[in-house]
């Protein structure tokens, strides 16, 4: 028997050995500029997949061969910061203390808010105004629609939808609803792409908080890419037409290093801040294994890392299950209940909101 299971382990051992450089290469993958490495930047979405596979032969090997508990073990250690980033444990942040902020951020789908469904039954109207948020970063989002909404407008009567001539796409789809006043109200200009950045200054007990509320560039995936994608995961030995695939790495190529340049703009504008208080929220469509996030948290602090619990998937269609919004901080504060809210679907992105305490 010993000698079949030492036969058997040899191949289970090369396998291991292979996923243990897959989620290597994953985990550390956000270190190359995507602008110059957009392929091999991509490698973070399969890092949930390879640390499953990592995970799965921890009780394999200590079945068969407890020896080689170490290949896998070793890995995970190495990995342990990209894992806790992934899949943060965090039960001493749930007790939010008093005269702290709630931010939400929330990607709302914009035909759910449109003129003519702006009603007292509206389910995403009816969760902002229940949510009792501070400040409230919408995407996708037109402002006109609220007006028919008075009891929201009444509760936050500081509003944000910029628009301007030379940046008409990036002011369409970003808005700000907060309890408290709006200074001042700046557009980071991404170019030719319909997403964007704005940035407020918010007055709070005396202190200036500057906030950006982003957008970044979308994948842009059509039904035929998502398709290519669903058929990877649910039938990876099936052959996906050439085409498909080809499309659908070649989109999301593209829009990382879209995602690259951009974020480079948001972090050159915070460098130049002045306000320690500093809040980076809203749809960044990176997972937290990316380049995006890796860049924005050499300047910042990621809330959902430091005081939430679990993956936080906020994606929900198209088996994309990823959490691509992020609420980043400054040091000046303290992050306390970061969630991803999964109470309500009306949108394809779930809401997230943390509590932030002032230090």
């Amino acid at each position: 028997m010993r000698k079949i299971l030492k036969i058997l382990s040899l191949p289970l051992l090369a396998t291991n050995i292979l996923a243990a450089a897959c989620l290597v290469c994953c985990a550390y993958s956000p270190i190359l500029p995507a602008e110059h490495f957009p392929l091999l930047s991509l490698a973070g979405l399969a890092f949930p997949f390879a640390l499953a596979a990592n995970v799965i032969f921890l009780p394999l090997w200590l079945v068969i061969y407890p020896r080689h508990l170490m290949i896998s073990l070793v890995t995970l250690t190495i990995c342990f910061p990209q894992i806790r980033t992934f899949f943060p444990i965090n039960f001493d942040r749930q007790t939010v203390p008093e005269n702290s902020l709630k931010v939400l951020s929330y990607n709302i789908l914009s035909p759910n808010i449109s003129t003519s469904n702006a009603n007292k039954d509206n389910a995403t109207i009816a969760y902002l105004e229940a949510a009792d948020a501070d400040i409230i970063c919408l995407q996708e989002f037109h402002f006109t629609a609220l007006k028919k909404k008075k009891s929201l407008l009444e509760k936050y009567p500081y509003k944000s939808y910029l628009i301007s001539d030379d940046t008409p796409a990036t002011a369409h789809h970003l808005g700000c609803l907060s309890k408290h006043p709006i200074l001042s109200i700046e557009n980071i200009d991404f170019n030719v792409s319909s997403n964007g950045c704005s940035k407020y200054r918010i007055l709070h007990e005396g202190d200036t908080i500057v906030i950006y509320n982003c957008h970044l560039q979308s994948n842009g995936l059509n039904s035929e890419h998502k398709n290519a994608y669903e058929q990877m995961l649910t039938n990876p030995k099936q052959q996906i037409r050439s085409k498909d695939t080809k499309e659908l790495v070649k989109k999301l190529r593209d829009s990382a290093a879209k995602r690259a340049t951009q974020t480079g703009l948001i972090i050159a504008d915070i460098e130049k801040e002045t306000s320690p208080y500093i809040i980076v929220c809203g749809d960044f469509n990176d997972s937290p294994i990316s380049y995006t996030c890796r860049r924005m948290k050499e300047q910042l602090d990621d809330a959902y890392t430091s005081s939430g619990n679990g993956p936080g998937i906020s994606y929900n269609r198209d088996k994309l299950y990823y959490r691509i919004d992020h609420i980043l901080h400054s040091s000046k504060f303290k992050a306390f209940r970061c969630m991803v809210d999964r109470s309500i679907k009306a949108s394809d992105h779930y809401p997230i909101y943390c509590f932030l305490k002032k230090e």
